[in-house]
């Protein structure tokens, strides 16, 4: 009596599944699109697939994505490949930057703005050129110099004229004709207080 064996047979192997798409018959109907409208839209390259187009003169239909390339095939059966980041570079508008904005400045309380703020400049508008010259070194000795000389009627170094301002530990100096002149009140300290 014969046994009857039964042999097990594999299934015929399939061959891998491919996540590449190849389109099998391609539409050449209607008129291609310039690549500058493809490359141009978001998720280029793989928006592209099955898209007839015109590449600066080479027409035809997108049948593969290889990796960062595109396969054209043209309406004759010729297939090119074309690098999918170099259409984008040359033909799609540059992605525009936009910096975030920066966070809303906290708004500064009165108190604070009103520490920060500049004291109101006070200037002599009419100086008094009839009161007796004195010489600076009268007033860069003393503690409170400069503002000891504000409206004094001085001489510095032959230049005699009133202290009309005081501004950023400068004297403005007006001369009862001519330009005003600025002296640094620490130089003139340094100069003229300690004879």
């Amino acid at each position: 009596m014969q046994s009857r064996t039964t042999s097990h047979q594999d299934p015929p192997a399939t061959p891998p599944v491919s996540p590449r798409r190849v389109a099998a018959a391609p539409d050449f109907s209607g008129t291609p699109l310039p690549i500058e409208d493809v490359a141009a839209q978001p998720g280029f390259p793989q928006s592209a697939r099955g898209a007839y187009i015109d590449i600066r003169g080479f027409a035809g239909v997108v049948v593969d994505i290889v990796k960062e390339s595109i396969k054209v095939r043209s309406p004759d059966g010729i297939t090119q490949s074309f690098n999918a980041n170099r259409l984008k570079t040359l033909f799609a508008p540059p992605e525009r930057y936009e910096p975030p904005m920066p966070p809303a400045a906290e708004p500064v309380p009165p108190r604070a703005a009103a520490k920060s703020a500049a004291p109101p400049r006070v200037y002599i508008a009419a100086p008094d050129f009839t009161a007796p010259v004195q010489p600076i070194q009268d007033y860069a000795g003393q503690p409170d110099f400069p503002q000891c000389a504000y409206g004094k009627h001085v001489d510095i170094a032959g230049f005699t004229g009133v202290v009309v301002e005081i501004v950023k530990g400068s004297l403005k100096v007006q001369p009862p004709l001519g330009a005003t002149r600025s002296y640094n009140a620490d130089v003139m300290r340094k100069l003229y207080g300690r004879l």
